[in-house]
């Protein structure tokens, strides 16, 4: 049996080999559509999170403000999103997904979802359970070290992106 620093190492090593294989998929995609990877990344968090403001959009991506604007615009004159006013305060404008070009977006994914289910396809529930509480940790632990890593941007002399 594995000795746990070892499969520590293992486990880290096959985490950044899928975080890698993730972003190389997400291009591939990206490229596919004729978009940025960052515009497809945006279209997820917008999907998953909602309407977003442009800053609220520059503080979830890292991306500067003028970054974002450019992106939305992209995003506009393809029409996978739209900007509305909130419906509270006239002065916020959301950006929001159009779910019709959304779900022009499935059947590139639709590999990725029959190889995912394959993969997973052997797992008794109480196992698949355990990835979900896994990927959960990841993806709070995510959260955690981007935002820790922001934090440290002030003084890099990395500010301007």
């Amino acid at each position: 049996m594995a000795e746990r620093a070892d499969l520590a190492t293992a486990l880290t090593i096959a985490a950044q080999q899928s975080a890698n294989d993730g972003v190389m998929m997400h291009q591939a995609v990206a490229d596919k559509l004729g978009l940025h990877v960052t515009d497809l990344r945006c279209l997820n968090m917008l999907r998953l999170g909602g309407p977003a403001t442009a800053g609220e959009l520059a503080a979830r991506t890292g991306l500067t403000t003028g970054a974002v604007t450019r992106m939305i615009d992209r995003l506009l004159k393809t029409g996978y999103v739209r900007r509305e006013h909130d419906e509270k305060d006239r002065r916020r404008v959301n950006i929001s997904v159009v779910r019709e070009r959304i779900d022009d977006l499935a059947p590139h994914y639709e590999v990725l979802a029959r190889e995912f289910g394959a993969a997973m396809s052997d797992y008794p529930v109480e196992q698949l359970e355990f990835m979900l509480e896994v990927f959960n940790r990841l993806h709070e632990t995510s959260l955690k070290v981007t935002a820790l890593l922001r934090a440290n941007e002030t003084g890099s002399g990395h500010e301007s992106r």
